[in-house]
């Protein structure tokens, strides 16, 4: 196994295993399996979107005005496994991942949703 690839699996590893703290409410193991939802980090919530091809992957919701460029993820290995981490205060969000600036994507992750209005379902998050 390459180091690139024993790297992913490692940081995946951590993410699922990392459980949900205190203060969040989150459906934990009810997504696809492409990749954990929303995890509760010591300084904000850590959002993993899986998908190898991409060119560029950014979270919008209502804590951004939906914003498809403001908070853009990571993919620092090259791995296919994009990550931020926000510092959200308690309330409620809804929001979507966008890939390469035009298809929208809930959350593989977060079985949490909520219809979007356009036919669609945007992923719910509960910080409490």
């Amino acid at each position: 196994m390459n180091k690139k690839k024993l790297c992913a699996i490692l940081v995946l590893g951590a993410l699922l295993s990392g459980g949900c703290g205190s203060g969040f409410r989150h459906n934990a193991g009810a997504g696809t399996g492409d990749a954990p939802g929303p995890r509760v980090m010591e300084n904000g919530i850590i959002f993993t979107f899986l998908s190898p091809k991409a060119t560029s992957v950014c979270i919008a919701g209502d804590f951004n005005n939906w914003s498809m460029t403001s908070d853009p993820l990571f993919d620092r290995e090259g791995t296919g496994i994009w990550t931020i981490l926000l510092p959200l205060p308690p309330g409620r969000y809804e929001y979507k991942f966008v890939v390469d600036l035009e298809k929208w994507v809930a959350d593989p992750g977060n079985a949490e949703s909520i219809d979007d209005g356009f036919g669609g379902f945007n992923s719910l998050l509960i910080v409490e």
